[in-house]
């Protein structure tokens, strides 16, 4: 661990991880075995399990963006946020990401989830086992991703949508309406063009992820 880190009294850290210069533990945050934080990232109100990684510039844990407004002078007040961020095993989170702390629930990216640099997962989403977030995700707040699927730069997901599993999301798109598992959507507004694309499912994330054939390889 570096010496330039600053690390809480009260934080839990598992054993063999690496913690970088300047990086920031708050209180009562816990950290798996075998979890790299580098230089600059920040951790409050999380939970990381084992083989994680977070790269420099990154914030996990701080309150997210939620306001209501006083009825009798229209001012906006700030809603506030109990919950964590939970971060399962073999995560990997990119340089200069935000993921927000829950609200009334938990933040939670499943296991073996990748995020590329300069994403934001806002207050409440729940992502699946195995996503692909590309550089420049944008997710809103109560959002649902699935498992194994793979969302393209820049692309943004509308606030308490729930996206199916094994879903692609075209680069740049804006998703404001819920997408069903498998389907693949792409523009502004997205629209599914699943129906365009005259590829079997087997070999559909050869689009996205470059899939491997295991069996080849044995």
């Amino acid at each position: 661990m570096s010496n330039h880190a600053t690390i809480s009294d009260s934080a839990k850290i598992g054993r063999d991880c690496y913690i970088g210069d300047f990086a920031v533990i708050g209180d009562e945050s816990v950290i798996g075995d075998n979890t790299v934080i580098n230089s600059r990232a920040v951790l409050k109100n999380s939970i990381i399990g084992n083989n994680c990684l977070v790269q420099s510039g990154s914030v996990i844990g701080e309150d997210g963006f939620a306001f209501e407004r006083n009825k009798k002078d229209m001012k906006l007040e700030i809603f506030p946020h109990y919950g964590n961020v939970i971060i399962k095993d073999d995560v990997e989170i990119f340089a200069n990401c935000s993921v927000a702390r829950g609200s009334l629930s938990d933040t939670i990216i499943e296991q073996g989830t990748k995020i590329d640099a300069l994403c934001h997962f806002a207050h409440n989403v729940e992502t699946g086992k195995n996503t692909q977030f590309a550089a420049g995700v944008v997710v809103g707040g109560s959002t649902t991703v699935g498992d194994n699927c793979w969302l393209g730069h820049n692309s943004t997901i509308k606030h308490k949508l729930k996206i199916g599993n094994n879903v692609i999301v075209g680069s740049g798109s804006s998703v404001i309406h819920d997408v069903e598992a498998k389907d693949i959507v792409a523009g502004f507004p997205a629209k599914s063009i699943r129906y365009k694309i005259n590829i079997s499912e087997d070999k559909l994330f050869l689009m996205a992820a470059q899939e491997r054939d295991i069996k080849s390889e044995t």
